[in-house]
């Protein structure tokens, strides 16, 4: 089969220190693409040949076409398989994810959670000021508060002392805001992540909502009844990482005394729930159905569900 072939100014284009310019010609194959399969998610590539989708598993890759691991397309396969811990699927010529680059995040967040982080932390300062530092979360609430003149009074206050408190002067009151307003972009991933958490623990209200609807239908109930008790140890573990990372951020001065530990502290939380969260954005789609009335995307949601989660998340038991 002839291969087709990159045009070199495209590759000529492409900095192959933060793109992936491979250069054998397997990867320049229909459709080639690097992605995590299987229930234990591995990396593999995969490729069009004729009517064939190949899956390879990435560690075989070299192997099977003779690239040496020392190669820059060898050292670019592992640089694929650590990334796919931050993306969905790779095709050559894709950026490398800037995780692995400078540790920033390569997805995006909204408005509102930068505001959320940023407004969090102001409060923070101004509660610190009166001796009662407090981690609100509301988005109301802040909001509320952000605009509370005495509120900002005490945020201004505030900033003044800590700046004296580092040592820096009041004179250099800019820096103190400018660590906050730095810090406060590293933390709304937090914010955006705890949202997509929310997003999908909601799922076990709906399955809770489509129970009452559907008790009279024994069969159906049963099946919702079954998505419902798998999902409920898939959901485990979030809270305590969000709870740890809260923990952790709560008092600002250890937050602004030591900054670059926080900072990667921060972006290591981040990530870690980034990669377990990812898979459950299929299923807050499933859920974007109307659950006050029967219908057939209710019962197409529970059943998505159900294999969802028995894929993804299969339970283990000991017989005696």
């Amino acid at each position: 089969m002839a291969l087709a072939v990159a045009s070199a100014d495209t590759k000529d284009k492409l900095d192959p220190n933060t793109h992936f310019v491979f250069q054998h010609r397997v990867f320049q194959l229909p459709d080639a693409r690097f992605e995590l399969s299987g229930r234990d998610r591995s990396p593999v590539m995969r490729v069009e040949l004729g009517d064939i989708d190949a899956v390879i598993p990435i560690d075989d890759v070299s192997s099977e076409f003779g690239i040496s691991p020392d190669s820059p397309d060898g050292k670019l396969l592992v640089t694929a398989s650590n990334s796919l811990k931050f993306v969905r699927d790779i095709r050559p010529g894709d950026s490398i994810p800037s995780e692995l680059l400078d540790g920033t995040a390569s997805w995006r967040v909204e408005d509102h959670h930068r505001e959320l982080a940023k407004n969090r932390l102001m409060v923070q300062v101004a509660t610190w000021l009166t001796g009662d530092e407090s981690v609100i979360l509301d988005m109301s609430e802040l909001r509320r508060m952000s605009t509370d003149s005495d509120m900002q009074r005490k945020v201004r206050d505030g900033i003044s002392k800590i700046a004296e408190s580092l040592g820096l002067g009041v004179d250099r009151r800019d820096e103190v805001l400018d660590m906050i307003d730095r810090f406060a972009r590293e933390l709304c991933y937090i914010e955006a992540l705890r949202d997509r958490y929310n997003a999908a623990r909601s799922i076990l209200g709906k399955l809770g909502r489509v129970g009452k609807l559907y008790k009279d239908d024994k069969h159906f109930y049963e099946e919702v009844n079954r998505a419902n008790i798998l999902m409920r140890p898939a959901m485990q573990g979030f809270t305590s990482l969000f709870d740890q990372v809260d923990a952790q951020t709560s008092e600002i001065m250890a937050v602004l005394k030591t900054y670059d530990a926080m900072v990667k502290y921060v972006r290591e939380i981040r990530d870690e729930l980034h990669q377990r969260l990812i898979i459950w954005d299929q299923a807050i789609k499933m859920w974007d159905v109307n659950v006050d009335k029967r219908n057939d995307k209710v019962r197409d949601a529970v059943r998505e569900t159900y294999r969802f989660v028995a894929f993804h998340f299969p339970q283990t038991h000991d017989w005696i």
